[in-house]
């Protein structure tokens, strides 16, 4: 899981279609309710979800680990959280295009990504964060099935 996190975040770094946003917002998380206070928005939380495994012929195996991603975005104009051209749902849709199909170089050998599919997305939400701010998120769930031997 961990090389599968690193590789996302890189590809999510280095993608022209999200260079509006830096690449300090775009990290990995432990807890996705805890938002670096550094942080600047809009903001893309990567973070390992549940992996699960079915057992092949020969010992081997193949994986299918989730990878939950959280897209944040400051609430200042009505709407433009959620439907501005910065806002969760224009970002998440990018994050679909880029890593839908996207193998992130893990072609052959053990660890292997055979496919990688959007399973689910939440609905957005409101969060407050301190006593005033509000923060719109939503979050997609991605599952990369991997060979493992």
């Amino acid at each position: 899981m961990k090389d599968l996190l690193t590789a996302i975040k890189t590809a999510l770094q280095e993608a022209e279609s999200l260079a509006s946003i830096r690449d300090a917002d775009i990290y990995i998380t432990e807890d996705e309710t805890e938002i670096p206070p550094s942080t600047m928005y809009p903001a893309i939380e990567i973070k390992d979800g549940q992996i699960k495994n079915d057992q092949q012929i020969g010992g081997r195996y193949v994986q299918y680990a989730q990878v939950q991603i959280t897209v944040y975005q400051r609430v200042m104009q009505p709407e433009q959280s959620l439907m501005g051209t910065k806002g969760v749902l224009a970002i998440a849709a990018v994050i679909n295009t880029l890593l839908t199909g996207n193998r992130l170089g893990f072609l052959t050998g053990s660890g292997q990504v055979m496919n990688v599919f959007p399973i689910g997305e939440t609905a957005s939400q409101i969060m407050i964060i301190g006593e005033t701010t509000k923060i719109q998120r939503k979050t997609i769930f991605l599952e990369y099935t991997r060979n493992i031997f």
